[in-house]
């Protein structure tokens, strides 16, 4: 396994320098389904966690009975609410080629056309799809659609996971590692499997683990920001696998920073961008 000493300096190593004469099309363009009735705050974690990272272009397709609590909560986002009358709209919207990456699934559980937006993203969209909470129990019950995209980056945590490799907890922590190597040899994807200590693993074998974060960002909502952030890194780096790494890293270490200031026991999410605007601004 690959412990690479991850710091602010190695991070800025990889990160994009933004151009002076870009515009807000220039520094990546991600595209996020996620959110339904009774868990629209994972839209907006989703959200949070891509504008920590510096992306300037989100597109979000969020339901219409939801739509109000998102766009009142996150203003600088372009909203396409699907108003659930056509499960056809997200084809209808066209956005395959204007979005660098796409960030599917975080509170999609109660969204009726969940399953037909998974299998349009899958069939037309060529760019990394990073894919969480129910797009992964969407996975697991219909394995059949990991053939249908080689850009599939996978977040789960152990249970999601367990429910993937159609093993118990117990069984695949006789044998983490190589459990997870084959799964994502065999399918193709990176995964991504949280924890206390989070690994990546490439398609081809290659593991890295983090050293980043605590014991804060145990609650809900916190994989939902670290699905944003790893969609946004997607967009902007040209390395799918370097993305998660790098996301994983500042995930948890944006976190190791606002404990500095808060505690572990009700640290607000929301202030995400606060301490990304910080560590950014010290580059």
């Amino acid at each position: 396994m690959n412990n690479r000493n991850m710091n602010k300096e190695t991070f800025f190593a990889h990160y994009p320098i933004r151009k002076k004469d870009s515009n807000k099309f220039d520094n990546g363009r991600v595209l996020l389904i996620s959110g339904s009735y009774g868990i629209a705050g994972a839209a907006i974690l989703n959200i949070i966690g891509v504008r920590s990272v510096g992306v300037s272009y989100i597109h979000s397709l969020v339901s219409d009975d939801i739509y109000p609590i998102v766009s009142g909560n996150e203003i600088t986002t372009v909203y396409h609410p699907d108003r659930l009358l056509d499960e056809d709209y997200l084809n209808e919207l066209k956005l395959e080629g204007k979005v660098d990456s796409v960030g599917f699934g975080s509170g999609l559980d109660n969204h009726p056309f969940a399953y037909k937006y998974l299998l349009d993203v899958l069939n037309n969209y060529d760019v990394p799809i990073v894919v969480d909470a129910y797009g992964l129990r969407l996975l697991a019950e219909n394995e059949e659609l990991y053939s249908l995209n080689k850009n599939l980056i996978l977040t789960p945590h152990m249970g999601e996971f367990s429910k993937l490799v159609h093993m118990s907890i117990e069984e695949i922590n006789k044998d983490k590692e190589n459990i997870a190597i084959s799964f994502a040899k065999a399918n193709k994807v990176i995964l991504v499997l949280k924890g206390p200590e989070t690994l990546i693993f490439s398609k081809d074998g290659k593991v890295s683990g983090n050293d980043s974060g605590n014991e804060a960002l145990a609650r809900a909502g916190s994989g939902d920001v670290l699905t944003g952030m790893i969609s946004g890194l997607c967009a902007l780096y040209d390395d799918p696998y370097e993305a998660c790494v790098d996301g994983v890293w500042l995930h948890g270490h944006l976190c190791d920073m606002a404990i500095r200031e808060h505690s572990k026991e009700v640290f607000d999410l929301r202030k995400y961008p606060e301490y990304a605007d910080r560590f950014f601004f010290e580059r």
